[in-house]
Order: C-alpha cells, then sequence, then structure tokens
C-alpha cells in the first residue's frame, strides 16, 4: 500500500516538526500510519480562553492535494460540513493550495481565521467568505447513477403547503427501475377539506421527454435538515413532521421494488439567497422479498434559468428559430451546439441516413447507424437538451419521380423550413443548394451562415449574410473566385470511396473539423443577438500531421461588384 508517506518520507517529518515549532500539540495515530500508511494527526487549538479538538487527515496524493481538517465538536453553520465536521479552510481558486504549505499552517493560520469570520457574522463574514452559496443537498451521500430532475414548478410551492404525494416520471429509454431516474412530473397536496390539489406539475415539453413510466412517491417539507446524511435519517425526519410520509407503497420496477419519500427544505442557492431543495430517499425490495439499505437518490434542478447560468453571455436564445440544411460532420455537431446555447427551435433538414464508417467524425456512434440523421440529431437533442423544440425535414432536395405526385414540392418544404425563422444555416456543402436557400432566405430577409470544410480537413470557412448590411451570398462566390476572401487550403487526395459506398466524401478527423463548428456556433449566436461583426472566416490547417494549430483569416463580406444583384444594385444607386 503506497501513499506520499512512503514516497516522501522526509517530508513527513517536516510536517510533524512544523507542528511542533508552531507549538501546535498534535499525536500521530500510530494504528492508522501503520495498518494504511495514512497519516491522521490529532489534538487541538486554542480559540476564546477554549480547546477546539481537530482531527488533520493527509490524503493519499499530499503535498498536491491539501489535508482536511476536522473539528467533531464544532457546528459552525458555514464553511463546515454539516455532517461530517470537515472544515472548509480554502476557496477552490487556483493557487488557493500550494505544495509548498503545510498541514500546520492549515491548523495555525486558516482555522482562527474561519473562527474569526463565522464569529463576526454578517457583512463581516459576507466580504472574507467566497462569494458562493453551499447548499445542504450537496453534504449528502447520493447513489452514483440515480437521478432525480426537478423542474421550475417543483421549486416554486407555497411555504404553507407542508407535504402530500407526487410522481416521478421516467424516460422510455430509461423505464422504472431500481436506481432511480427521471422528473418529477407533478406535486399533490391536500386541502384543508381532505381533497387533493396539484400543486406543481411540470410544463408540457418536459413531460413530452417523460413518457416511460410513473413512480409515485409522498412527500414533506421540513423545516430543519435531518439530523444524519444517510437516507434512513432522511426518512425518520420525514416520518417525525408527517407520520406515514416515511412508509409510501411499494411500486414495482424493473429489478424489483421501490418505494420513494421525498423532502423539501429550504437551502442556501446563492450566497444568503435561500430557495426550496429536494431530496429522495428510496427504500428498495429485491425480487426475492429481501429488502436492501435504502438509498438517497441525485437531484438535480432542471430550469432554463440553471442550465442558462453557466452560459450567461448566450441568454435570450431561448425565443430565436433556426433552421440547420445539412447534418454531416459538421451540420450535426453544430445543430448540437445550438441546442446546447439553448435555442428555442431548431428545423432540421437532411436525406441521408447514419452509416458505420462515418460514426468516427459524428456526434454519435453505431446506436445511430441505420437511422436518418435528422432522427439521431433530433432525437438526441429532445432526449438531452429539454428546452430547444425540433422540427425535422426529411427530403432529397432536386430528386424527381413520374408517378403522380404526393405531398409537398421541395418549394412548398422550404417555404416551411423558413418561415418565421431568425437564421438559416446551410452546411450542405452544395453550391446548387446553398443558391437555391440563399434566394429564398434573402426574398424573406433572412439571414444566413454558410458553413463547409475542405478535402483533408485542411481549412473551412464561415460566412455569415445578413440581408441589407452584407453582401449576399453571391457576392461571397465572387469574392472566392477572384482572391478577395481567401480560398483555405485543401488536400488534392483527401477524398476517398470507402469499400461499399456509392459516392465519394472527403478524409479529415473529426477534431480537426471541431474548430470550424465552434467558430459557426460563435458566428451563429453572434447575428442572432444583433451584432455588428459581419465577417468571413477562413480557417486553415497547415500541417495536421505536425499537430500545428489552425489560423484564421478574416475580412468583412461586402459587396462585389460582379455580382449581378448586389453590384448592380449598387452601380444604380
Amino acid at each position: 500500500m503506497r501513499t506520499w508517506v512512503h514516497r516522501f518520507p522526509e517530508r513527513r517529518e517536516q510536517e510533524l516538526e512544523e507542528f511542533r515549532e508552531r507549538g501546535l500539540a498534535f499525536a500521530v495515530d500510530e494504528q492508522a500510519l501503520d495498518r494504511d500508511a495514512r497519516l491522521l494527526l490529532r489534538g487541538a487549538v486554542r480559540w476564546r480562553e477554549a480547546d477546539v479538538a481537530l482531527l488533520v487527515a493527509y490524503p493519499d496524493a499530499f503535498p498536491y492535494l491539501p489535508p482536511q481538517v476536522h473539528a467533531p465538536d464544532l457546528r459552525l453553520g458555514r464553511h463546515q460540513h454539516p455532517y461530517d465536521g470537515n472544515l472548509c479552510l480554502l476557496d477552490d481558486s487556483p493557487g488557493a493550495w500550494g505544495p509548498e504549505q503545510t498541514g500546520a499552517w492549515l491548523v495555525a493560520e486558516r482555522v482562527p481565521y474561519l473562527l474569526e469570520l463565522t464569529e463576526q457574522g454578517g457583512e463581516a463574514l459576507r466580504r472574507g467568505e467566497a462569494p458562493q452559496g453551499e447548499p445542504l443537498s450537496m453534504f449528502f451521500h447520493r447513489q452514483l447513477g440515480s437521478a432525480v430532475l426537478v423542474p421550475s414548478a417543483a421549486l416554486d410551492i407555497d411555504p404553507d403547503v407542508a407535504g402530500g404525494s407526487g410522481r416521478i416520471a421516467c424516460s422510455s429509454a430509461e423505464p422504472p427501475r431500481l436506481v432511480v431516474r427521471g422528473l418529477v412530473s407533478e406535486v399533490v397536496a391536500k386541502t384543508a377539506s381532505r381533497k387533493t390539489k396539484v400543486v406543481a406539475r411540470a410544463d408540457a415539453g418536459l413531460l413530452r421527454r417523460f413518457g416511460g413510466g410513473q413512480i409515485p412517491f409522498r412527500w414533506v417539507r421540513l423545516a430543519e435538515p435531518p439530523a444524519g446524511d444517510s437516507a434512513a435519517e432522511l426518512l425518520a425526519a420525514a416520518e417525525a413532521v408527517r407520520p406515514g410520509s416515511a412508509t409510501p407503497p411499494w411500486h414495482t420496477v424493473a429489478g424489483g421494488q421501490i418505494a420513494v419519500c421525498g423532502v423539501v427544505f429550504p437551502e442556501e442557492v446563492t450566497q444568503g439567497q435561500f430557495e426550496d431543495g429536494w431530496l429522495f430517499a428510496v427504500k428498495v425490495r429485491c425480487p426475492n422479498g429481501e429488502k436492501a439499505a435504502p438509498y438517497i437518490a441525485h437531484t438535480d434542478r432542471l430550469t432554463p434559468r440553471d442550465m442558462g447560468a453557466r452560459i450567461p453571455r448566450l441568454s435570450g436564445l431561448a425565443d430565436k428559430h433556426v433552421a440547420v440544411v445539412g447534418l454531416g460532420a459538421i451540420g450535426s455537431e453544430l445543430a448540437l451546439e445550438l441546442a446546447r446555447a439553448q435555442i428555442g427551435e431548431l428545423r432540421l433538414l437532411d436525406f441521408d441516413s447514419v452509416e458505420a464508417g462515418t460514426v468516427i467524425r459524428w456526434p454519435t456512434g453505431l446506436t445511430a447507424v441505420g437511422h436518418s440523421k435528422v432522427q439521431a440529431v433530433g432525437g438526441r437533442i429532445e432526449a438531452e437538451y429539454p428546452f430547444t423544440d425540433v422540427i425535422g425535414f426529411q427530403r432529397q432536395l432536386g430528386a424527381t419521380a413520374l408517378e403522380p405526385r404526393r405531398g409537398e414540392t421541395d418549394l412548398d418544404l422550404l417555404d416551411r423550413l423558413l418561415d418565421g425563422i431568425d437564421l438559416l444555416v446551410d452546411a450542405s456543402a452544395n453550391l446548387n443548394v446553398q443558391q437555391l436557400l440563399a434566394a429564398m432566405a434573402d426574398e424573406r430577409g433572412v439571414p444566413q451562415l454558410y458553413v463547409s470544410a475542405t478535402e483533408g480537413a485542411r481549412g473551412g470557412i464561415v460566412a455569415p449574410v445578413v440581408p441589407g448590411r452584407t453582401g449576399c451570398w453571391m457576392c461571397l462566390q465572387w469574392h472566392l473566385q477572384t482572391g478577395s476572401v481567401q480560398m483555405p487550403p485543401r488536400d488534392i487526395d483527401g477524398t476517398v470511396e470507402p469499400r461499399g459506398c456509392g459516392s465519394r466524401t472527403f478524409a479529415g478527423a473529426r477534431f480537426d473539423l471541431l474548430p470550424v463548428v465552434a467558430q459557426a456556433a460563435r458566428s451563429a449566436v453572434s447575428v442572432l443577438r444583433g451584432g455588428s461583426r459581419e465577417h468571413v472566416d477562413v480557417c486553415s490547417l497547415p500541417d495536421p500531421d505536425l499537430g500545428i494549430a489552425p489560423v484564421w483569416s478574416s475580412r468583412p463580406l461586402t459587396t462585389h461588384p460582379n455580382c449581378p444583384y448586389c453590384g448592380a444594385a449598387a452601380a444604380a444607386a
């Protein structure tokens, strides 16, 4: 059993010597050292005429990672694990701990500093601490693999509602089972007249994604956190407040039976701000009737606000409608990036299906093979990014048939695709399709973004076109032809025809294409948010084999004098 104690034996002596030099009386737990090669130090510090007992536990990877200091007899209320007693002596900023620092430094300097701050409280504590909340739920040991998603409605229940029942909706891909995964779809309470009343219900858009079965639960509101961080303690706290809450009915699921109890309690969500939080204790009965130990299910807030908190610059995209044409290696990735940015609606157009050989540069692997690209990308967005609606358009533009027409024409379909959108993204890499879409989009005044890559993934182009503010698609072609916009490099041998495939395709790795996807996503967001930078960005990858970073060039998309549309209009003016 090898730890830092063996790797750096001299460092252990340095640690103990510094404790002595600082006048700190801490003893080594010899049993832990001999048995587990762990250094545990027990002692106390003097604070306000009293001794504060401490346990200093060194990690296996010390000194790269800091020791943990526990104060089992303290209850600080902040900056201390409410159940383990571990003190929060360092913030999460880079450099808060360095390998040159010591456990004695933590005890002698950081512990008194924390005790002073928490004693002062109020504004002094607020200024002295890192500006972040301490949600109570993060201190509980939760079952890996479990996930109960809590929508906005279930986080805004009237605080006078003390408890009741509810349901967890599972997705069709993950039906009810022993390890709970799903969405709080409905919360019910009993009124004073003993009638039931729905006090929270997930919105229809979320419920549409969770149609794979329901799990009932009982719930109760707690004014104080449970005495311990186990499922048993949580159940005991619920039962004490509302008898019967901890004994919900058993529900049959794959692998056995479960009984679910939820609790609602106030927790700090940001510094100094408290809102309702949820925890669920799950009792388990195995197929043979034996009861397994109950567990606490992982809970997460599932709201646009919480998902958008990590991307504040992208706020305001929920009401935007974007059409993406072409779901190859670039278009498929770009569609997913737009969904991650929480675009309100994506319309996806492609005709092709996913082949096994293409998954090496496609967003998903073999599970998508045989499905249409529209289904594969759209289905993933529906399942993974619930605040983006998807409309699929399965069509090969230009295909003809001799039998009588059935259904809408290409132009009718494109009218639907373009109706009311805020941006058209063309990743088809087909000049004929681009020209058709450009003409129809220009008629409607719809901004466009043209994205493509070259053979061998040696480069790519990201070109926004905004009617009335930039040159048009034809201007772009003239700029590329005359050299006023640099053509990206290409590998003249960078096309292949895989065995059994009826058409040639370009060669190139996914990671060489991702810079183009990333820049296209930035450009799309800029256009949607009314940005004034409308440049054609050209990516060049000098030599992929040398690992050289891509090089970008950029220039505004101006009207071109040879353009039969913009050039003629400019000359007439």
